[in-house]
């Protein structure tokens, strides 16, 4: 997903946002933040209390999720990757040998391309 996949995707929870700004953080999931993590008065915290720890938090959490997707699109481009040496016909010793040809890169970048014969048939990935 990008950006604007995201945006269309939240795009009402963002308009509720906008509309009653102090309701976001009571739909924060609990892996985030509950009421009981977070010291208050008598009466438990208010919402100020609440909001302070939820922006407190947050980053940390944006970067967990972004971490857990970022392992997400390493175990697809692996399985892409097992399903392609797979569908060559080649062993994964073989794979690991292939060499980059010697022909001038651009920038001197370190890249190789592997073109097979027939397109190979592997699933989207999301």
């Amino acid at each position: 997903m990008d950006e604007n996949t995201v945006f269309e995707i939240q795009r009402e929870n963002l308009i509720k946002i906008a509309q009653d700004p102090s309701k976001w953080v009571d739909s924060l999931p609990a892996a985030i933040l509950t009421r009981v993590e977070v010291q208050g008065g008598w009466f438990g915290p208010n919402h100020d209390d609440l909001k302070k720890e939820a922006y407190k938090r947050l980053p940390q959490v944006l970067e967990v999720v972004e971490s857990m997707i970022e392992t997400n699109r390493r175990f697809e481009a692996y399985q892409a990757e097992v399903q392609a040496i797979s569908q060559l016909g080649i062993s994964f010793h073989e794979w690991l040998k292939l060499t980059p040809s010697t022909e001038e890169k651009p920038d001197k970048a370190n890249l190789m391309y592997i073109i097979p014969e027939k397109p190979l048939d592997l699933p989207l990935l999301s």
